[in-house]
């Protein structure tokens, strides 16, 4: 009898000690997985872009890493290409008729409905109050306003080319007249590919004395 139970303790303790390696590997097993931090989207010149609400095609670069293995190559912005001569246009502008006229009332809506249906718009001049802006290289006219699609920090906002001085303009403060035409651009990346933009060929940029409504509710 006493054998019986020496040879069932030995044999528990060799069970116990076989057992010990296995529940190591099973808590190793349950370790959770290393979440990748190099995972980013591109972002397109409407978007931000210097703002822009899309800003009409406006600033924005791509944000993907490269050099680790399973990442994608980064995607940047190589050229944006304004295909209009300003000086040109603006000899033969008809000052007479303007297409549009934005100004205190439905700005967001008439800026979103440019980006959502440039064709119904394209080439038709335009004029357009708000505040002037500058996020790098990109000219923007906008008014502060609830969150849309193609805002920029807080801004409704269209980007604008012009060939004119505006070193006196202070981006963020001076309120501006925006005349021109509402032209398609695009911005040629860095993979190969292009997008289409949308901005303003500025025949004219007036700053004004008076402001306009703002923030706007439409």
């Amino acid at each position: 009898m006493k054998n019986t139970k020496a040879y069932i303790l030995v044999l528990c303790l060799v069970l116990l000690f076989c057992a010990m390696p296995w529940k190591k590997i099973a808590k190793a097993g349950r370790q959770p997985a290393a979440v990748s931090k190099s995972a980013s989207a591109d972002q397109g010149k409407n978007s931000g872009s210097s703002g822009g609400s899309g800003s009409s095609g406006s600033s924005g670069s791509g944000t993907n890493n490269a050099g680790t293995p399973g990442s994608r190559e980064r995607v940047t912005i190589v050229k944006d290409v304004y295909p209009y001569d300003i000086a040109k246009d603006r000899d033969g502008f008809y000052w007479k008729k303007i297409d549009i006229t934005v100004s205190d009332s439905h700005y967001m809506t008439q800026i979103n409905d440019w980006f959502e249906n440039f064709g119904d718009y394209k080439n038709k001049t335009v004029q357009i109050e708000g505040i002037y802006l500058k996020f790098g290289k990109y000219t923007l006219v906008g008014r502060n306003g609830p969150s849309c699609p193609y805002c920029t920090g807080g801004y409704v906002d269209f980007e604008f080319k012009s060939d004119q001085d505006l070193s006196r303009l202070q981006s963020e403060k001076s309120w501006i007249r925006v005349t021109g035409i509402l032209r398609e651009g695009s911005v040629e990346m860095s993979d190969g590919t292009s997008q289409p933009m949308y901005y303003i060929e500025a025949i004219k940029v007036s700053r004004l004395e008076k402001a306009g409504v703002n923030p706007i509710s439409n």
